[in-house]
């Protein structure tokens, strides 16, 4: 059985890991649209074009798949990894006696690292 501080350490770690990535993509700061007449389509920062965007599907496509990219801008991802942080505070300040409800919470945001080695409940025949 796994405890509350295994799913706090467990989030932890995942937040540190992608902190540390988006600071790496923020490097260059806000992302935008490439401008319509540009020779690539994608999303540019600092005047660079960061990443291209090209689903094959058509210029409708690759426009919503460039507005999910830009959705993810580095510095909301880092807002948002910032929140998580405040609430893993929060429940390592409680230790053991983190209410079930709130652990719930931290479990679910552990949902989308299943597949992660370190993962609280992988079993070896997780993917």
């Amino acid at each position: 059985m796994t405890s509350p501080a295994d799913w706090t350490a467990f989030l932890r770690g995942r937040v540190e890991e992608e902190k540390r990535l988006a600071h790496a993509a923020s490097a260059d700061g806000w992302w935008d649209p490439t401008a319509p007449d540009a020779r690539r389509f994608g999303i540019e920062a600092s005047g660079r074009l960061m990443v291209s965007v090209l689903t094959g599907r058509g210029t409708k496509a690759d426009d919503e798949v460039a507005r999910h990219i830009l959705s993810h801008q580095p510095g909301r991802a880092l807002e948002d990894l910032d929140a998580k942080e405040q609430l893993l505070d929060y429940c390592e300040a409680l230790g053991a006696a983190i209410p079930p409800q709130l652990l719930a919470i931290v479990r679910q945001f552990a949902e989308p690292f299943p597949d992660h080695p370190d993962h609280p409940v992988r079993t070896p025949e997780a993917p």
